[in-house]
């Protein structure tokens, strides 16, 4: 039953499991991206604009936060991208063998 779900398909035609997989590797690849540029705003923030300690850190956490989220967004959109090729290589690759009968 456990092993039916993971191979439902989700709107895309893609495994669910695939689909949990990408998000949760956008989700983590955002979350670093999201930290470096939150600290690269802080430094930038500090030492070019010369902000006061308070608004430097509020700088690093909405530029973090924000570019963060795109980045997410951005990886995720690839993510599903790529396992859609796949799929549709896969799928290419099984047409071209034509069906096969189980004896």
């Amino acid at each position: 039953m456990s092993e039916e779900n993971n191979q439902s398909a989700s709107p895309k035609g893609l495994p669910v499991d695939a689909v949990a997989r990408a998000s949760r590797d956008a989700r983590r690849d955002g979350v670093f991206a999201g930290l470096s540029s939150g600290l690269v705003s802080a430094i930038i923030g500090s030492k070019l604009f010369r902000l006061n300690r308070n608004a430097t850190i509020l700088c690093g956490l909405v530029t973090g936060i924000v570019s963060g989220y795109q980045f997410t967004q951005g990886f995720l959109a690839a993510n599903l991208a790529r396992l859609e090729q796949e799929k549709a290589k896969l799928d290419k690759m099984a047409a071209e063998q034509g069906p096969t009968s189980t004896l």
